[in-house]
């Protein structure tokens, strides 16, 4: 259960860090998001579920 909590730690110290340094750009990149179709978000949210879960994989068979 503590390396879950870590984890999501993380993960929000990561999503925070580039709203925090760089606001106007962040905003822009989210304003530009949204011309992104639909089914191609939906493949990069594939494709990140899947290369996550491999680093998780390959972390608890490794080390």
């Amino acid at each position: 259960m503590e390396t879950l909590l870590c984890a999501i730690g993380f993960v929000l110290v990561l999503e925070g860090f580039l709203p925090f340094i760089a606001p106007d750009f962040w905003k822009r990149a989210v304003r530009e998001s949204t011309r992104i179709p639909s089914e191609k978000i939906r493949i990069i949210g594939f494709g990140s579920v899947v290369l996550g879960l491999v680093v998780v994989w390959s972390t608890m068979l490794f080390f």
